[in-house]
């Protein structure tokens, strides 16, 4: 921390000091170590030289074998709690009336003010009497921080005092996090998976205890946690996918996350998955851009300190469906080549003005699904923010990995034509 003296000063010399101590818990001894046999000389000699080169022996005010007292100014990251000791000493001969002490801690956007009670009104301090108070701050910015202390007395010869002084220091950021959203792309719902890459960007490890999304009222969130000691395989997941869709719009799942050990510069993948909170008929409200809600961290040091984090509030642009969305409502989850199924489909109108909807289906030569069913149905008038369903019969003809393409909806009122290809991908197995 460094000091600075102010100019405006008196040039005499203060009857009174101010001291600023930085409150921080004792560190791991990590000294290297050597075989010594206490029976020889030679060996003790050889410990000593040791000790001397590695500066054990000059080390002030050990706490014990394998702690040790901090011996220089460490880093102050955003999130943690700034814990400092603030003692004013007459060091005169004679008795100092009326003493009072201000703290105030400014940074480069607030000047936040913290007033401890250091004394009372009327307090007095005897030659070699001290007066001190430990004061807590919750560091919320990074940059440049200034501590002010001002003293204010009357000396024995009734002349009113006054210093102050200035203590800087600046704060760092903890850890780095960086988000990315994606969507749903399977026409099965509007749910929006969030991933959060949280890398520590301490000189020191960190555990974090806690990495939470708290969601804004149009979302609920469940994270995407699944145990590394069990190997998933390809089916497992697509059930645990299923299954998690099933459960997530209905209760918002909480987990207890197990602490993470995060060296220097390491980074921890988290994923999350929100479901829209609303009803479905109401998704036109989640157009443009939505507000996610806000990740919440937490993380202790390797001696306890605590250390809190919470992000802004994360923006997501909602992708553009156009007037008219397809949304598959139910299709098979086993497809056999040459066996005919069924697709459920359900269109929403996401325009402001009703539809009269009729839909045409195309087939051509190098597709693996044909159509079976008729074409030129009439679906009716969709007035906005409303949904119709209809249902289509498909025949698989290629085996593997295919795509269903040629579903065109047109519009009657206005003569548009509206196409949606690559509806889907499904795995046609051979009998």
């Amino acid at each position: 921390m460094k000091t600075t003296q102010n100019m405006s000063e008196s040039v005499k010399d203060e009857q009174l000091s101010l001291k600023v101590m930085r409150l921080a818990r004792p560190k791991l001894n990590d000294v290297p170590t050597i075989p010594i046999d206490p029976c020889n000389e030679i060996s003790k000699l050889i410990g000593n030289s040791f000790e001397k080169m590695i500066g054990h022996e000059n080390i002030e005010l050990p706490v014990g074998t394998f702690l040790m007292v901090p011996q220089t100014f460490d880093s102050i990251y955003l999130g943690e709690t700034f814990t400092f000791y603030v003692c004013v000493r007459n060091d005169c001969e004679k008795q100092c009336e009326n003493v009072n002490v201000r703290v105030q801690l400014q940074t480069n956007s607030q000047k936040p003010c913290v007033i401890p009670k250091l004394q009372d009104i009327s307090c007095s301090l005897k030659p070699g009497a001290s007066l001190g108070h430990v004061l807590s701050y919750e560091v919320k910015e990074t940059g440049q921080h200034i501590l002010l202390c001002e003293v204010d007395y009357v000396t024995n010869e009734s002349e009113i005092m006054h210093f102050k002084k200035y203590f800087k220091f600046s704060v760092n950021k903890p850890i780095d996090v960086k988000t990315k959203f994606y969507n749903a792309e399977d026409n099965l719902n509007n749910d929006v998976y969030l991933e959060a890459q949280i890398q520590n960007t301490c000189d020191h490890p960190i555990v974090l205890e806690k990495v939470d999304l708290n969601p804004s009222e149009f979302y609920t969130c469940s994270e995407i946690k699944i145990s590394p000691k069990s190997t998933v395989q390809l089916e497992n997941v697509t059930s645990f996918i299923s299954s998690h869709r099933e459960s997530s719009p209905i209760v918002q799942k909480k987990f207890v996350n197990d602490p993470i050990y995060l060296n220097p510069k390491d980074v921890r993948q988290y994923l999350f998955c929100l479901s829209p909170s609303m009803p479905k008929h109401t998704a036109n409200q989640f157009r443009g851009v939505t507000t996610i809600g806000k990740l919440d961290m937490g993380w202790r040091t390797s001696m306890g300190e605590k250390g809190r984090l919470q992000t802004s509030p994360l923006i997501r642009m909602a992708p553009g469906y156009g007037d008219l969305r397809l949304i598959i409502k139910s299709i098979p989850a086993k497809i056999q080549l040459r066996r005919p199924f069924e697709v459920v489909f359900c269109l929403y109108n996401f325009c402001e003005r009703n539809l009269d909807l009729k839909f045409d289906v195309t087939n051509t030569s190098l597709k693996g699904i044909e159509f079976c069913c008729l074409t030129g149905v009439h679906l009716g008038q969709i007035a906005p923010n409303t949904t119709v369903d209809f249902k289509l019969t498909l025949l698989p003809v290629k085996p593997g990995l295919q795509y269903l393409s040629g579903i065109r909806i047109l519009d009657k009122f206005l003569n548009r034509i509206y196409e949606f290809d690559e509806v889907f991908n499904v795995f046609i197995q051979e009998n």
